[in-house]
């Protein structure tokens, strides 16, 4: 499929066409990457930072990290004086 570039202010930009677009979703946010002879386009999840938090989490607790293990306990005046438990 054949597209042209365009001027976009001082920048150039392409016109994906909608049928392109919805192959992969429409998504909001891309990677580009330059090859030799071209550039690759992959869509990004909505929120990249925490789309592989659950494996993370999973490895971490495989390697003896434990959740209830990693609360640190920081007291403050206020904590102390203001607090009634």
């Amino acid at each position: 499929m054949e597209t042209t570039i365009v001027k976009i202010g001082n920048s150039k930009g392409l016109i994906i066409p909608k049928k392109l677009l919805t192959a992969f979703g429409e998504a909001k946010q891309v990677e580009i990457k330059a090859t030799d002879g071209g550039l690759i386009i992959t869509p990004l999840a909505e929120n990249k930072s925490r789309s592989n938090w659950e494996q993370q989490f999973s490895d971490a607790i495989g390697k003896g990290f434990v959740p209830e293990n990693d609360i640190i306990d920081i007291e403050n005046d206020f904590d102390k004086k203001e607090w009634t438990w």
